[in-house]
């Protein structure tokens, strides 16, 4: 019974691998911490354009907006989210795996195919008017929601509720049975039980949801930079890109992204100090006490149900089926009935210019870039996974915050720093396409660290132990041993990864060179020259490469969120 293996201080932890953070750390600094340092100096140098920027009407009505509309869209996301999490983690029903796996997609969809969606399933000609007009025969006025408040909202509800969905719905099912038994044994009722007993078990995930909703939606760029229709309904994110991308104003810029990252930054300071004290007041009550079963939804419980899960299922399915659909129909005049066509597909294929880019070589540089990507940052989530699992203090702490700290770092402010740095060298196209890598490696890694780490945690100390009493020294323990056992967190990190690079947006539209286009920036495009069955026919060729991702982490991944 493991007689011959000699004990080890701390778990079997602390071999002789410190030099594993090397690369890490390296990568960290060269590709997060010195483009947003140069940010800083840039803004630094500028103290007027800070001064300006806090006593400007425009700017503080700016910040008003940024906060409001992400404040709705949390509180929104987050109250349509909380009765499928009490679905998915309280009850068993037909279809509720299939519900589970689907609230996935939205994890691996790129923000600029939910734009899209939305405008055919709520904008002027999209299939919601498209039925009022039907059912009144013409006689009721579209529902004109599109570049508005609103529509802002709805797209982010659309994307983020799956959020509280997954993450609450997976606490809600781990909740501890031993104390909702002792509420009920002294005469509580159910909805006591639950306001008593669930409400403070679930409040960290809830916090851990709306936070998360909340810095989202307060970073959100494709979605405002889309459906927010002009200045008036602008973000602090937006903003920064218009003032870099079309005024060249890189001091004004450098400030407003410094303003923006330190709130965002103290929202997730403020976030990790409550959600400590919150999980600390939970931790114990669910030691050692088993988990209540779920209950089968029957009668006339399935009712409530059933009136939730189907608008659920539609608002999540319903803007990505009217992707595909849109790409294989066309209108041959305004005044004229939709029509079968495959002619969207072989302008796509045929490697015809639309809108001023080249869509299948747009998909050979995404698929490219996204695994390049995908390599990269499993590669540097290892590596720090590893090493935080083998060890614990300061150092720990400190390289978990550094690894945590792009999530409260804009995409947009990352290729702003990057820009600033290349602007300094003679940047070729190939400085700006690894800058591009190294902005898409620092928005996933955070994920990709927290999936691959955590499932190298709860590997037993006593088999990497056993491999290094046989000699093995860390880094093949680590290649031969601990990570074919974390096989499907790897696969998690790196289909997240690629899918976040495939869709991600907000970097490539100011660090790509001129002749490289992904496929987001080319639907970016087509959006803009109002060419929207082209760009559906693009965007069915990212929703498979999401679903693919879907596929692939239903059977071979493991999503912890």
């Amino acid at each position: 019974m493991d007689r011959g293996i000699p004990p080890l201080k701390n778990r079997g932890r602390r071999p002789d691998g410190t030099w594993v953070l090397l690369w890490p750390a390296l990568f960290w600094v060269a590709a997060f911490a010195i483009p947003l340092i140069a940010v800083a100096l840039r803004a630094a140098n500028s103290i007027s354009e800070l001064v300006q920027l806090a006593v400007s009407p425009y700017y503080r009505g700016l910040l008003r907006f940024t906060v409001k509309q992400a404040g709705l869209s949390t509180i929104a996301s987050v109250l349509f989210g909380l009765p499928g999490a009490y679905y998915i983690g309280r009850h068993r029903f037909p279809g509720r795996r299939l519900l589970k796996s689907i609230s996935t997609v939205p994890f691996v969809l790129p923000p600029i195919l939910a734009v899209l969606g939305f405008i055919l399933v709520f904008g002027n000609s999209g299939l919601i008017n498209s039925v009022r007009v039907s059912i009144s025969g013409g006689e009721t006025a579209p529902w004109k929601i599109l570049y508005s408040l609103r529509a802002i909202i709805m797209a982010h509800v659309f994307y983020n509720f799956p959020l509280t969905l997954r993450i609450v719905g997976d606490s809600w099912s781990t909740l501890p049975r031993s104390t909702y038994n002792a509420a009920r044994s002294i005469g509580a009722g159910p909805l006591k039980a639950f306001i008593t007993v669930d409400i403070p078990g679930l409040a960290p995930s809830i916090l851990t949801a709306a936070v998360i909703t909340f810095l989202y939606c307060f970073l959100s760029f494709a979605i405002i930079l889309v459906l927010g229709g002009g200045p008036e309904l602008s973000t602090l994110e937006v903003e920064i890109y218009r003032l870099i991308k079309y005024q060249l104003d890189f001091a004004r810029g450098s400030a407003l992204a410094i303003i923006e990252s330190l709130i965002a930054l103290g929202l997730l300071a403020v976030f990790a100090w409550t959600d400590s004290r919150l999980r600390k007041k939970t931790v114990d009550d669910a030691m050692n006490s088993g988990t209540r079963e779920p209950e089968r939804i029957g009668g006339i419980k399935a009712i409530p149900a059933f009136i939730y899960l189907v608008p659920a299922l539609f608002l999540i399915l319903a803007p990505l089926l009217s992707v595909v659909l849109h790409s294989f129909i066309v209108r041959p005049t305004r005044i004229a009935s939709l029509q079968f066509s495959l002619g969207h597909w072989i302008r796509l294929w045929g490697g015809g210019i639309v809108s001023g880019s080249v869509p299948l070589l747009s998909v050979l540089r995404t698929l490219i870039l996204g695994v390049v990507v995908a390599i990269t940052t499993t590669f540097t989530a290892s590596f720090a996974g590893w090493y935080t699992s083998h060890r614990s203090g300061r150092t720990v702490r400190v390289l978990e915050v550094m690894l945590f700290l792009p999530m409260g770092v804009s995409s947009v402010i990352l290729g702003l720093g990057y820009l600033i740095i290349t602007d300094r060298i003679p940047a070729t196209n190939f400085i700006r396409l690894i800058a591009l890598v190294g902005a898409h490696t620092m928005i996933a890694l955070p994920f990709a660290y927290h999936i691959i780490s955590g499932r190298l945690k709860e590997i037993s100390p006593r088999i990497p132990q056993a491999a290094r009493a046989s000699g093995a020294g860390p880094l093949k323990s680590l290649f031969s041993v601990e990570l074919p056992l974390a096989r499907p967190a790897l696969v998690t990190a790196a289909v997240f990864s690629m899918a976040i690079s495939s869709g991600e947006l907000n970097a490539t539209i100011i660090l790509a060179p001129g002749d490289f286009t992904t496929m987001p920036l080319a639907i970016y495009r087509m959006i803009g020259a109002y060419d929207i069955f082209g760009a559906c026919a693009l965007g069915t060729v990212l929703i498979g490469i999401s679903v693919i991702s879907f596929l692939t982490l239903d059977r071979y991944g493991e999503i912890s969120l």
